[in-house]
């Protein structure tokens, strides 16, 4: 067998030379040359077939160059420049990029996304275009969209050899996710050259020139951290060192795709399939910051890791969160109770829950008319992988349904791309644009909890059909075994004296008739009645992804809850989560000539309101319950200030057990009052028993 090693150094060396960007100067030029052979004359390249958003590569010697073509004959590219560090003057950086100017910024981890002539980006090299389309398959954006990411980024950004450099920009650009094929196999070959004991003299070569390299750029970085009056942090150079060594000690192989890095899966000598499912967990409120060569130790004190995901920034700083497979699920509930609510760092609190794959999506706006066969072939037209879909009749007309459903997918894969590509507002069903988003996933509940449930959750009942009706019905098989029923709209909590009666009555009731609607029987999954809410009004952590982050799914988004109603504590996130007021305060451009469509409040996400009484307001209508009534008292303070307090009655709950709210504090101001009414009136709707349920199942 041919010996790898030879072949292997002579690519290091190659990849080394891309380290710095290097290439030979003309003999006898002199002053600042450029840092390329002299641009071909204006109109060497036919620019006709080029389209906007298009990704260009430019083969050189050693390494490709990449950039999205924003048409009338400019390119954006990433390219290593120092100078952005030094100057805003954009006369002095958009002159041609010098040697020196580009080896600097390779060694200072800086960089500028420029903007040039076809003719100056490729210096004369041939041209490449969409070449790599057909390796991310489905994941291709539309190139207007890969055209506005690449605009939107352009300015000085940092620079990384194996985490930001100019394949990344254009991946992220193009198809939604910074990938480098030549850093991985430039990675593959260091681990290949290290690991070898016949290559020690190329080793040491390379340790070297690592030093150098670190030494000047860790010089850097203090120097800019004096400057801006920071503390000493570890630098990008550093970053990739300590990745380096954590895949040379562990073994595991790190690769970054999809704006997320795995780091294994598989792990190093895994046979056999990935571990089944239940085995990985959420982590949240990680400090962006923080990387692998700091996590992996730690939640390696629980188990083996099959593979770690660390969800990532385009800039190179990891989003917050991540996902960790171990190979048991015995390993996944250990790492659950002892690092939840782990100090990571002095101050900084992380949490684990348990994460399960998404394959449902939620589909809105659909026309009332549809029927299930009529969605079901709709769907497999325009998606792939689609397993099944469920759709739920009209509370008052059980011959429409309710202008939603809910498409279950074979694969997270599937479901996944199947979002990616029904894009909310550019995608339309039947001459209607529809909205698109994650499902809720269904609470998991243990065994041991589920085995103690006397308490049957019936849906799809007539709004007409009585609490009496329905305890009726269900002790016609047993006289005497339903201790009390509690309906909501068209859905109702069927309560048992025993377990065994509620088993026995779900099987014999489910599917049959009451009042001309066939309902729908399930076990009711019991919640922690006091924790949930406290933890969420005083800020903490609760044991379920979308309080640690608003999102458990793979990908980032708010869920919509299957067949029940809104989940409120998706919106409810303690201080430690980023709340809908920070996202509010993100404002974009308003062009000419943008079309606006009509829309309802209610049809939006949660993510889109900042307020109490706007959750309440939209929570009441997800449970199709009138809106709430706000009804203003006041009185004066010692020192003579007016004080206000709200009254907040729900007209379709009240009852003899609660007529109305009010908060046991008062406020100066009518906006204060009433947030602080419709926070309290949240909060008790979830304290109450029956809602309780409501909320969470």
């Amino acid at each position: 067998m041919k010996n790898p090693v030879p072949q292997a150094a002579s690519l290091l060396l190659e990849k080394l030379l891309l380290l710095v960007h290097v290439r030979p100067l003309p003999a006898g030029s002199g002053g600042e040359p450029p840092a390329a052979a002299p641009p071909a004359a204006p109109g060497y390249y036919d620019t006709s077939c080029f389209k906007r958003g298009d990704l260009l590569e430019v083969p050189r010697t050693l390494f490709i160059h990449f950039g999205i073509y924003l048409g009338e004959n400019r390119v954006a590219h990433l390219m290593p420049d120092i100078l952005p560090a030094f100057t805003g003057d954009r006369r002095q950086i958009q002159q041609v990029v010098t040697n020196k100017r580009l080896i600097l910024g390779v060694i200072t981890k800086t960089a500028s996304i420029r903007v040039d002539t076809v003719e100056d980006f490729a210096y004369g090299g041939s041209i490449l275009v969409n070449h790599m389309d057909r390796l991310f398959e489905d994941q291709v954006l539309g190139s207007e969209e890969a055209a506005r990411r690449a605009e939107k980024l352009v300015g000085a950004t940092a620079y990384s050899l194996l985490w930001n450099n100019c394949e990344h920009f254009v991946t992220y650009c193009r198809y939604g996710a910074p990938v480098s094929f030549q850093t991985d196999k430039f990675c593959e070959t260091v681990k290949m050259i290290i690991r070898d004991q016949r290559s020690v003299l190329a080793s040491v070569l390379v340790g070297l020139a690592s030093i150098v390299c670190l030494a000047i750029a860790d010089m850097h970085e203090e120097n800019k951290a004096a400057a801006n009056g920071c503390g000493k942090t570890r630098s990008g150079t550093q970053n990739e060192a300590a990745l380096l060594a954590l895949m040379e000690k562990t073994g595991y192989s790190m690769v970054q795709e999809n704006g997320q890095r795995k780091f294994g899966g598989p792990p190093p000598g895994w046979e056999g399939p990935p571990p089944p499912r239940g085995c990985e967990v959420f982590v949240g409120k990680i400090p962006r910051d923080m990387y692998e060569d700091e996590l992996v130790p730690v939640f390696e004190r629980a188990g083996k890791i099959y593979e770690f995901r660390l969800m990532m920034e385009f800039s190179g700083e990891n989003r917050g969160y991540a996902f960790v497979m171990y190979t048991t699920k015995e390993e996944a509930q250990l790492a659950i109770k002892i690092l939840n609510n782990y100090e990571i760092r002095p101050g900084k609190f992380i949490g684990v829950c348990v994460s399960l794959d998404n394959c449902r999506l939620f589909i809105g706006a659909i026309p009332k008319e549809k029927k299930k066969e009529e969605i079901l072939n709709e769907m497999k037209k325009v998606t792939e992988g689609v397993v099944d879909v469920i759709v739920y009749p009209n509370a008052t007309d059980k011959t429409k349904n309710r202008g939603f459903a809910f498409v279950e997918y074979e694969s997270h894969r599937a479901a996944a791309m199947a979002r990616r590509r029904l894009i909310p507002g550019t995608f339309q069903l039947w001459g209607h644009t529809i909205q698109v988003d994650w499902a809720d996933p269904e609470k998991e509940v243990d065994e041991e909890t589920m085995q103690r449930v006397k308490v049957l959750y019936v849906r799809n009942l007539m709004i007409s059909t009585t609490e009496d009706t329905i305890k009726a019905e269900f002790n016609k098989f047993k006289p005497g075994v339903v201790e009390r029923v509690k309906k909501l709209r068209d859905y109702a909590f069927v309560h048992f004296f025993h377990r065994e009666d509620a088993v026995a009555a779900m099987s014999v009731m489910n599917g049959k008739c009451i009042d001309g609607a066939s309902i729908e029987v399930t076990l009711a999954k019991p919640v922690n009645k006091e924790s949930i809410w406290k933890q969420h009004f005083n800020g903490q952590i609760s044991p379920s992804s979308e309080n640690l982050l608003g999102f458990p799914n793979k990908e980032d988004g708010h869920q919509k809850s299957l067949g029940k109603p809104a989940n409120l504590l998706v919106r409810l996130n303690g201080q430690h989560s980023p709340g809908p007021a920070e996202v509010e305060r993100c404002t974009y451009p308003f062009f000419p000539g943008i079309k606006l469509t009509p829309i309802s409040m209610y049809s939006l996400k949660s993510s889109h309101f900042s307020s109490a009484a706007m959750h309440l307001d939209y929570f009441c209508n997800k449970n199709n319950w009138t809106p709430p009534e706000y009804y203003l008292y006041s009185t004066t303070s010692q020192d003579g200030k007016i004080l206000l307090v709200y009254k907040v009655l729900i007209p379709s709950i009240a009852d003899g057990s609660q007529s109305y709210f009010m908060p046991d504090k008062l406020c100066a101001t009518v906006e204060g009052a009433k947030e602080l009414a419709a926070q309290f009136t949240l909060l008790h709707l979830g304290k109450h028993e029956c809602f309780q349920l409501v909320l969470k199942n």
